[in-house]
């Protein structure tokens, strides 16, 4: 789903890396950068302090991590979704779907990385650049789907690519706020629908 990726880091693996960064995501995610402490992640993850030191350097390199890997298992699950669908319109119509399911329920409470980090932005260090880089991309494959969607037919022509871009990016990353107080809607159809009407 992205247009590109941010390099990918290197350390010695002396751990189970995958899982102890899941377990990050999820703290980061629900609580927020700066409510989680490297006592917090010892606790959650039974690893010591000097091994994440090794590893990540400090709690801003843990963060960083955890968000690539993160956005990195997000892809991977919509391009899965978006790749055999025929058309630009059904595509973003899987991309509200997919967003409005990940706002409601456990996902929705639980919270999203990219949000928390961005609320955060200024304290994150370098996983700023990779939220930054995050955005970029995802208002860049809207404004492509679409640019597509002129072209296949499943959009109209007048619908313009870069304001539709910014729109469905608020849009997306809006739901993933208020899914965090509790039930987005009570029609995820008429939701989906409503939305889509900006394709129109």
């Amino acid at each position: 789903m992205s247009s590109s990726k941010a390099p990918a880091r290197g350390r010695p693996r002396a751990f189970d890396e995958d899982r102890f960064l899941d377990t990050a995501i999820a703290l980061f995610s629900h609580t927020g950068f700066a409510g989680i402490s490297l006592s917090t992640l010892t606790s959650a993850s039974k690893l010591t302090v000097g091994s994440i030191y090794k590893a990540y350097g400090d709690k801003a390199g843990v963060f960083a991590s955890a968000l690539e890997r993160y956005i990195a298992l997000r892809e991977a699950d919509l391009e899965q979704r978006l790749t055999p669908l025929s058309n630009a319109r059904d595509r973003i119509a899987t991309l509200l779907e997919y967003y409005l399911n990940l706002s409601q329920g456990h996902d929705g409470r639980l919270g999203c990385m990219v949000v928390t980090g961005v609320t955060e932005i200024e304290q994150v260090g370098d996983a700023a650049a990779i939220l930054r880089h995050q955005l970029t991309s995802r208002r860049q494959v809207l404004s492509r789907l679409v640019s597509e969607g002129h072209q296949d037919g499943s959009i109209a022509r007048h619908v313009e690519c870069e304001t539709t871009a910014d729109l469905l990016l608020a849009l997306f990353q809006g739901m993933r706020v208020v899914g965090r107080a509790g039930d987005l809607t009570h029609d995820n159809t008429a939701f989906v629908n409503q939305a889509l009407r900006l394709l129109e």
